[in-house]
């Protein structure tokens, strides 16, 4: 069956146009045309109908092959144009082709007619298809850009850190929010190492969620704190490549500071409440003994001389019961917790409440405790009895730390307490020191020693809450605490607590 063609032939003569529709026929074409021979109805055939092929005489009376080829430009047609003439000179036809005419084949020639036309149509057909393909390349293009901007747009939005790393830990890609979190323009980020955009990570080498999950496979979290006094919660995902090997990993950054605040606040509070109900029983049950001790010691004292032996041993009996009762008073002070407005604390009560439930202590285990209280110190605001439970702890920790040094007696089991006042900022602190020669701390561990849950005691004897809930009591009175401390060496502890401005 013969395929059809529809051909817009500009010819002035009709012999020649039956010659050339009886050799499109005998080269197995259907030809469907129009002949014209003026620049009007070529126009006008142009735009009513859709044609696959125009050929042209090149010299008509009132219209030629140039101008035919001029409009079909124009109009923005892609058609082959191929030249059909009786008489055309060589330069004539290569100004024509420079025109943008595909071929020419002279009349007495017909037999170059059908593979010109041939060619021409695979040509044009090639054309159409690169246009497609290049108009769907476009709208992809298109499409992805919008798709792009949309996600950078969504991944912008999120608060959170988002970063993209490669197996270096280089950046690939980040969002708005990890330029937010680290203080520096979006395009510093790029190709930047994960360690010099966090210098002060607390997750290092196999501690590193993002490192971890390189080596597994598989999504790793973490929990990191940073110099800027926030707890970070990490995550990791692998992203694989064709071979299912992890390629790169998005890592992606959570503020955690609050939630895990409220948390140690809970923990902290249902402690409390425990040792409460603890310390209200073994109040109720030592008060009552003592201030009997205390009684009947008053009458022996009120019986025997001011001189006598009796009275000097009545007289340690009734210190050393008023000592006992002022211990429990302490201990009770400590455990029922604080109201809820910050007030002006003196820093000699806060050491001398602490001191009163751990003094004794010290002792025994032949800790020398020695304290330089600077004079008139101003008063701190703040809960008497939560920075009292910092003091403890920090003491606590003082204390282990020396007794892992020297089990025994030593003129260096030192423990010394001074306080002192410091302007930061411009505004004025009360300086805490506790010093300590004990143990001290590793340096590679230093960084993570005010983590939640992060211990250096053996399992059972060390909650790893202690410090981490000091530190979010110290900042929630606007102050700080700072540790200093070199391995085997010593432990400097320092707690600056504002001053009380009425």
């Amino acid at each position: 069956m013969s395929e059809v063609l529809r051909v817009l032939l500009v010819e002035d003569s009709e012999d020649d146009a039956r010659l050339l529709m009886r050799r499109l026929r005998q080269g197995g074409y259907a030809p469907v045309f129009e002949r014209v021979d003026g620049a009007a109805a070529y126009s006008a055939q142009l735009e009513k109908k859709t044609w696959d092929i125009v050929l042209s005489d090149y010299s008509m009376p009132a219209f030629t092959a140039l101008d035919a080829l001029r409009l079909l430009k124009e109009k923005g047609l892609d058609l082959p144009f191929i030249i059909v003439s009786g008489a055309i000179g060589e330069e004539t036809a290569v100004a024509a082709m420079k025109a943008g005419a595909h071929d020419y084949v002279m009349k007495d020639n017909l037999a170059r007619l059908m593979p010109a036309i041939e060619r021409e149509l695979r040509e044009v057909k090639g054309r159409c298809m690169r246009r497609q393909a290049e108009a769907s390349l476009r709208e992809s293009e298109k499409k992805n850009r919008r798709l792009s901007r949309e996600f950078r747009t969504l991944l912008d939005n999120i608060p959170d850190s988002l970063t993209l790393l490669d197996a270096d830990l280089k950046v690939i890609w980040a969002n708005s929010g990890t330029a937010g979190m680290l203080g520096r323009p979006l395009e510093e980020l790029a190709e930047g190492q994960c360690r010099q955009l966090w210098p002060e990570c607390s997750a290092r080498d196999g501690n590193c969620p993002v490192r971890r999950c390189f080596l597994s496979g598989q999504p790793e979290v973490g929990l990191v704190r940073t110099a800027g006094e926030k707890t970070w919660g990490v995550r990791a995902f692998p992203v694989l490549n064709k071979k299912g090997r992890v390629a790169s990993v998005i890592k992606m950054v959570s503020d955690n500071s609050h939630q895990l605040l409220l948390k140690e606040e809970a923990n902290r509070a249902a402690h409390l409440a425990s040792l409460g109900e603890l310390a209200a029983g073994v109040a109720h049950e030592i008060n009552n003994p003592i201030n009997g001790i205390i009684n009947y010691a008053q009458i022996l004292a009120d019986q025997s001389s001011d001189k006598s032996d009796q009275q000097e041993i009545v007289r340690e009996i009734i210190g050393e019961g008023e000592r006992i009762a002022l211990i429990v008073r302490n201990l009770l002070a400590f455990a029922k917790g604080h109201p809820e407005g910050k007030n002006p604390v003196a820093a000699e009560d806060i050491l001398s409440a602490a001191l009163a439930l751990t003094k004794s202590q010290l002792a025994k285990d032949c800790i020398r405790l020695m304290v330089d209280m600077s004079p008139d110190l101003p008063p701190v605001k703040g809960h008497l009895q939560q920075i009292q439970q910092v003091v403890l702890n920090i003491i606590s920790n003082a204390r282990y730390a020396l007794n892992q040094k020297y089990p025994a007696a030593n003129e260096d089991k030192i423990l010394h307490i001074q306080t002192q006042t410091r302007i930061i900022g411009k505004r004025p602190f009360v300086r805490l020191v506790f010093h300590d020669h004990g143990t001290g701390i590793p340096e590679d561990i230093l960084h993570k020693i005010m983590d939640p849950f992060f211990s250096t005691k053996p399992n059972g004897v060390g909650t790893g809450l202690g410090l981490s809930i000091s530190h979010g009591i110290i900042r929630d009175h606007d102050g700080r605490i700072g540790i200093d401390s070199v391995e085997g060496d010593y432990t400097r502890v320092t707690v600056d607590l504002p001053v009380y401005e009425d």
